[in-house]
């Protein structure tokens, strides 16, 4: 069995360093929930709902990291910022509620919310 709690502030880490480097969001507070599960135990539905990255038709911050991959599509497939392809991908969602996504060697599913 994996120890939660250190999975969990390793996730927690990770998701705080996507925001503040895509969007420039500084999250210290603690967020509304963290998740993570092998994707292959997910429901069909709930891997398409995990998948699917939704902008919420908001254009990120002029000046972000994430401005300039959404108008270049550099490093970007289907919403998520690939920066290994099979190995590690991610998605910030920054629109109220913050949002990041995370998948590890196609394997370990990842989700950090924070909310308004």
């Amino acid at each position: 069995m994996p120890e939660v709690g250190r999975v969990e502030r390793v996730i927690l880490k990770n998701a705080r360093g996507h925001a503040l480097f895509e969007h420039a969001e500084p999250l210290l507070d603690d967020p509304a929930r963290i998740w993570f599960a092998p994707i292959q135990s997910m429901a069909q539905a709930g891997r398409e709902a995990f998948e699917q990255v939704e902008t919420g038709g908001f254009w990120p911050e002029v000046g972000s990291r994430m401005f300039t991959r959404v108008i270049t599509g550099h490093d970007l497939a289907d919403g998520w910022v690939v920066v290994q392809p099979g190995v590690y991908r991610y998605s910030v969602r920054c629109c109220g509620t913050v949002l990041v996504r995370s998948v590890l060697f196609e394997y370990l599913a990842t989700e950090v919310r924070w909310d308004d």
